[in-house]
C-alpha cells in the first residue's frame, strides 16, 4: 500500500490507541485522587508532572487522529509519511518526557527525562509546519 493511502490508518491506529491510553491513565490519576494516595499528593511536583501528561498525551492524539482525517490529502506521498511520523513521534516523546520526569523528580527538579519535552515539541512544531505549509500550498 502507498504512503499516502496508509498514513490515515496509521494516524487512525495510533490516535485512537494513544487517546484510549492517555485516557486510562487519566482515570487512575483521579482514582489515585479519590483513594488519597499519597505517592501521587503529597508531592506537587509530581502530581503537577501527571497531570501535564496526561493532559498532553490526550490532546496530542487528536491532532493525530485529525492529521489522519484531513493532513494527508494535503501533502504527497513521501510527505504524508514524513509529517505522519514527525506528529507521532512528538505525541509520544513529550507526554513521555513528563511521565519519566515524575518517576523520581528530586527537591523540586524533575531531573533530566524532562529533557524530552521540548525535543518532543520540536518534532510536533515540526509536524505541524510541515501541515500548515502544505495547506497554504494547497497540495
Amino acid at each position: 500500500m502507498n504512503a499516502p493511502a496508509d498514513e490515515p490508518r496509521r494516524s487512525a491506529r495510533f490516535g485512537w490507541t494513544s487517546l484510549l491510553l492517555w485516557s486510562t491513565f487519566g482515570l487512575l490519576l483521579e482514582a489515585a485522587h479519590g483513594f488519597k494516595l499519597g505517592l501521587y499528593l503529597d508531592d506537587d511536583l509530581r502530581h503537577s508532572l501527571l497531570r501535564l501528561a496526561h493532559a498532553h498525551g490526550v490532546i496530542l492524539s487528536l491532532v493525530v487522529i485529525v492529521y489522519g482525517r484531513s493532513g494527508p490529502a494535503h501533502a504527497d506521498g513521501r510527505g504524508a509519511r514524513l509529517t505522519g511520523r514527525l506528529l507521532r513521534a512528538g505525541a509520544c516523546v513529550i507526554p513521555l518526557g513528563f511521565v519519566l520526569s515524575a518517576v523520581r523528580p528530586h527537591e523540586g527538579d524533575p531531573g533530566l527525562p524532562v529533557l524530552l519535552v521540548p525535543l518532543g515539541a520540536a518534532l510536533l512544531i515540526a509536524g505541524l509546519g510541515r501541515v500548515a505549509w502544505a495547506s497554504w500550498r494547497g497540495l
